[in-house]
C-alpha cells in the first residue's frame, strides 16, 4: 500500500503504520504498539518515535484517560525507529535520538532497547554496514533490520564495530551461491543483492530468515521483563538456519564456505 503514496512524507506516514500493524500482530497480547514520546519524571522528553512497545500492565490508567501520545519510560519495553529508506545521515540521526532516548531517567533495573526497521536501504550492504560501526558506542541502537536487503544486526560492545552483522542467503535448488553482476542467471533482482560493491557479486537473500531474527530479538527483549516466553523458538529457528554472509569493522565481508 505505500508503495503507491508518492508524496514522501505520507508514504513515510504510511510505512511507519503498516510496521506498528506487523509488529502488533506477532507480539504477545500484553503490549501493544504505538507511536509518540517518552518521558520521565524528571522532565525528560524523548524525539518522537515511530514504534513504541508499551505494556498494557505497566501503563498507568491517568496517562491513558489524558494523552495516548505520550508514554511514561516505565511503561516502554521497546522503542523502533522505522524508515522508508535508509541513508548515511538517518543512521546518524538515528544515532542522536538512541542517545536522547538512553538519557531518560528511571529507576528500571532493565531500560527498554532501542531498535531500527528500514523498509529499503539507501547504498550497498557493506556501506551500510560500515555506517552503523562508525556510530558512537552511546548512539547504538540495540538491533536492526534493512528488509530489501535482509540485512540484520544486534550490537555487540564487545566486537570492533560494535555490532554482529549478517545477511541471510538461500540459494535455489541448482544456484550457484553467488554471480557476478550482470549475469543472465540472476532472474529476480527483488531476491538478489551485492555482497559488497553494488557491481560486484550478487548473493540471493533470504528475507524471511532476517526478519525472524528481527521479531526473535524483539520477542528477547520482552522476555526481559517477562513480557514475553521464547523458550518455543529454539526449534523453529533451527529450521530457516543457513549460510549467512558476515560483516566485520574494517574487513571484507565473508562469505560462507560452501551451501
Amino acid at each position: 500500500m505505500a508503495g503507491l503514496i508518492t508524496h514522501n512524507g505520507e508514504r513515510g506516514s504510511a510505512n511507519e503504520e503498516s510496521f506498528r500493524n506487523l509488529l502488533g500482530r506477532v507480539l504477545p497480547a500484553s503490549v501493544r504498539v504505538c507511536d509518540g514520546e517518552v518521558i520521565d519524571s524528571e522532565g525528560g522528553v524523548s524525539p518522537q518515535t515511530d514504534a513504541l512497545v508499551v505494556s498494557d500492565q505497566l501503563h498507568p490508567a491517568l496517562f491513558a484517560q489524558t494523552s495516548e501520545k505520550l508514554f511514561p519510560i516505565e511503561s516502554i519495553l521497546l522503542a523502533v525507529e522505522v524508515k522508508t529508506t535508509l541513508t548515511s545521515s538517518e543512521v546518524t540521526e538515528i544515532g542522536v535520538k538512541v542517545s536522547k532516548f538512553n538519557g531518560l531517567k528511571t529507576d528500571m533495573k532493565v531500560k527498554p532497547a532501542m531498535a531500527v526497521f528500514a523498509h529499503k536501504a539507501g547504498g550497498s550492504p557493506q556501506n551500510i554496514a560500515k555506517w552503523f560501526f562508525d556510530l558512537p558506542e552511546d548512539h547504538r541502537p540495540e538491533f536492526f533490520l534493512v528488509n530489501d536487503s535482509a540485512m540484520f544486526g544486534l550490537r555487540n560492545d564487545d566486537v570492533e564495530g560494535g555490532y554482529e552483522i549478517q545477511m541471510p542467503i538461500r540459494p535455489a535448488d541448482g544456484e550457484e551461491m553467488s554471480y557476478p553482476f550482470g549475469s543472465s542467471s540472476i532472474t529476480d533482482r527483488n531476491f538478489w543483492k551485492p555482497v559488497g560493491k553494488p557491481k560486484g557479486e550478487q548473493v540471493r537473500v533470504d528475507h524471511g530468515a532476517a526478519m525472524l531474527s528481527f521479531i526473535k530479538q524483539s520477542l528477547e527483549v520482552l522476555s526481559a521483563t517477562s513480557h514475553a516466553e521464547i523458550s518455543w523458538l529454539g526449534p523453529y529457528l533451527a529450521i530457516v538456519d543457513q549460510q549467512r554472509v558476515v560483516y566485520k569493522a574494517g574487513v571484507d565481508p565473508e562469505m560462507p564456505s560452501a551451501i
